[in-house]
């Protein structure tokens, strides 16, 4: 049997013609040369080839099949070159006894009664030479009462005809399945697989075995199944891939694995992202790359994010970008590729340094400028011992300010539902950072309280209100960039303490 690799790779339906076959391959060949691409067109060869073999067996089955009910018409048809004047040949009998019975099983006992059983079998499997509707009827009575097909039939009936008979109802049986399973009735295929299963004219080992074949040609050819079906289906046929007993080649058998599991990923994002508030690491993952969801609410779901929740959100990204690539667009869902601008930024270390330079300088500054400066330096020691109590000071002032920021950050978090749209008022976009960047409780209240402290240690550096804007514009500046994603120190700095990396190790204080 011809592989559906084959059929893709020429881009032809499997009922396609050797003329549409070889037109085609006349096409691909142009793209596809042995002197560019001797792999290419290896493969290219091979499912020509394979096409064209599956193409002329097709061909020989459709004049086969023809002749062979052909002959069975002209054996039920033909009588005797001559018969007596007075009896009627059994062709019309055989007309004239099913046009007077009211049915089929009237019409085979009237023919047991006399003696023409044998000629309207033989005439009965004539008609179900088309397979239309009568056909098909009278097919399925003849299995039920008379086995037909089976290999309980009766002997004066042609096996070959049977055999070909037989090949084209599984045919329209696995039509009917495929159109029950891309209508979802998943349920429906199984038990019309099983009934099939347990049919007499399906009991012998080749005709099993095109029914294993047809199942499988099924799954690949359709979308969407569940892996719950593909485990009852090996139940019911027996495959296991643990013992060994699977029906098709290890590369098939993987790719409809494959299916299954990424079938289950499918389901189970969707449920994650139907439910009310994700509790767990996976489902805030989910959440994040692949909800729609407004800024506020992000940012309530990122705060609670720590390093296992950053890791699953990597994982996810890989899985649905590298294995399952088509999956978010099946399921009508769609990654955020920016997503990581939540993850949180080693900002912490630059901002004190930041916030200690301003202090250090607002502070050295007033100190130079103090009006008893001759008396103050020889008391400090000269500009080195004041510059040294500056520092220190400054430096135990920005560690306590440190500890408040911290403690305000987790305390802000409450407040991300007025935050987020107060900040959308009145902060700039791109300091924002689509509810990622700064924010004006959580960080322009902390920002303008250090300007408080700067203007207190530097009372005559300038007025109060002077050295407070100062101070505050400075720190907003900072946040602001940061927030940005932008860096507030030149590029060399960046690099050298390599700063705004990410840091897993602790939860977002951003």
């Amino acid at each position: 049997m011809i592989t559906m690799n084959a059929w893709t790779l020429l881009g032809l339906d499997a009922d396609a013609d050797t003329r549409s076959i070889k037109r085609r391959y006349a096409q691909l060949l142009k793209q596809h040369r042995p002197d560019e691409d001797a792999d290419a067109f290896q493969r290219l060869r091979e499912a020509y080839e394979q096409a064209l073999a599956h193409a002329a067996a097709q061909d020989r089955s459709r004049e086969d099949g023809t002749d062979q009910w052909q002959a069975l018409a002209s054996v039920v048809q033909d009588e005797p070159a001559v018969v007596a004047a007075t009896e009627e040949p059994p062709h019309a009998r055989i007309e004239h006894l099913l046009q007077a019975s009211a049915s089929l099983d009237a019409a085979l006992q009237q023919a047991r009664e006399q003696g023409l059983e044998t000629d309207l079998q033989r005439h009965l499997l004539a008609r179900c030479a088309t397979l239309d509707e009568e056909g098909l009827n009278i097919l399925r009575w003849g299995m039920q009462r008379l086995q037909w097909l089976s290999p309980w039939q009766a002997d004066y009936l042609p096996r070959s005809h049977s055999d070909a008979l037989a090949e084209r109802l599984l045919a329209l049986e696995l039509e009917t399945l495929q159109q029950r399973l891309q209508a979802g009735e998943e349920r429906a295929v199984v038990d019309a697989a099983t009934a099939l299963l347990a049919s007499d004219w399906l009991q012998s080992f080749d005709r099993r075995q095109q029914l294993q074949d047809g199942m499988l040609w099924m799954l690949e050819v359709t979308d969407h199944w569940s892996g719950g079906l593909f485990e009852r289906l090996c139940r019911l046929f027996g495959w296991n891939e643990d013992t060994g007993e699977l029906p098709c080649s290890v590369e098939r058998w993987n790719w409809l694995c494959w299916r299954c599991e990424r079938h289950a990923v499918g389901q189970r994002l969707l449920q994650q992202l139907k439910l009310d508030w994700p509790l767990r690491t996976e489902e805030r993952a989910a959440w994040l790359l692949l909800k729609s969801m407004g800024e506020r609410e992000a940012r309530q779901l990122v705060d609670r994010f720590d390093a296992e929740d950053w890791q699953a959100c990597d994982a996810l990204e890989h899985l649905l970008t590298e294995r399952y690539p088509e999956l978010p667009e099946q399921l009508g869902l769609q990654i955020d590729e920016d997503w990581r601008r939540w993850q949180p930024r080693q900002w912490t270390v630059s901002a004190t340094v930041y916030a200690w330079l301003l202090l250090f300088i607002a502070m050295f500054a007033t100190s130079l400028q103090d009006a008893q400066m001759s008396v103050y330096l020889e008391r400090s020691g000269g500009y080195l011992g004041l510059g040294l109590k500056d520092l220190l000071i400054s430096v135990g002032v920005v560690a306590w300010m440190v500890m408040l920021a911290r403690g305000w950050s987790r305390l802000a978090r409450y407040l991300t539902r007025l935050d987020v749209p107060l900040s959308r008022l009145l902060l700039p976009a791109a300091w924002r950072d689509r509810g990622a960047g700064m924010l004006v409780l959580r960080h322009g209240l902390p920002a303008a309280f250090f300007a408080m402290i700067v203007a207190a240690f530097a009372p005559n550096l300038a007025s109060g209100w002077v050295a407070f804007g100062i101070a505050w514009a400075l720190e907003v500046l900072f946040l602001g960039l940061v927030g940005g994603r932008r860096s507030p120190w030149p590029r060399w700095s960046m690099w050298r303490t390599g700063a705004f990396k990410v840091d897993y190790s602790k939860k977002a204080e951003w």
